[in-house]
């Protein structure tokens, strides 16, 4: 009896089948990003994005669902990005805490403004799409108002703040935020990038000052 023929999936411009498949779903998530961030996710259609990423319709398919799940693609790594910047930015064993938080603002409103398509999905165009895509932006504003609590917090047990609870002022001083940059994002382009930032820690900075013991 003849052993079993094994067939080899051999690399293709030494690449293996995973490793284009990873980079055929990054095509998608760029093209998302241009397509969502430009034209808006109402105006998107899967043959756009796919005629952006230069793939087939069948290769979007591998990869999502439907146009709604590209989109939520692109939210997350967006969103990922961003709060590990804020998680970076406002860490600093050093500072005070107000100057902690203004480094986050500026962290944020650097990774927004390096690419305008970015605050346009993040804050706009993820808005009222469905309501899991609405929870799951809930779950970020919270997910951000968590880190600057905990940042609250830590100067508590210092005994640099008051010890009085912080978790729904910093979730409102997060959506305050927000809307300055949607703000930006709709019309307000005249603000520079230091100048948006000062916007944002102009909210966040006199509450935190009050707190102070």
């Amino acid at each position: 009896m003849s052993e079993p023929r094994v067939e080899l999936v051999r690399p293709w411009r030494g690449m293996s089948p995973h490793e284009r498949q990873e980079a055929r779903r990054r095509r998608l998530l760029d093209a998302g990003l241009e397509v969502f961030g430009t034209d808006g996710f109402r105006a998107a259609t899967v043959s756009r994005i796919c005629r952006e990423a230069g793939l087939t319709n069948r290769y979007f398919y591998e990869h999502f669902a439907d146009r709604e799940a590209c989109l939520r693609a692109v939210y997350d790594a967006l969103v990922t990005e961003a709060q590990q910047r804020l998680t970076e930015a406002i860490r600093s064993p050093e500072a005070e805490l107000e100057e902690r938080v203004s480094a986050a603002v500026d962290a944020y409103v650097g990774f927004s403004l390096e690419d305008p398509r970015r605050p346009r999905v993040i804050a706009v165009e993820s808005v009222g799409v469905s309501p899991s895509m609405e929870e799951r932006r809930r779950a970020v504003r919270h997910e951000i108002a968590a880190l600057f609590t905990a940042e609250y917090e830590r100067d508590v047990r210092a005994g640099s703040a008051v010890d009085r609870p912080f978790g729904k002022q910093a979730l409102a001083l997060v959506g305050a935020a927000n809307e300055l940059v949607i703000d930006w994002v709709l019309g307000d382009r005249s603000r520079t990038p230091q100048e948006l930032s000062a916007d944002i820690a102009g909210v966040f900075v006199p509450v935190l000052r009050s707190r102070r013991s």
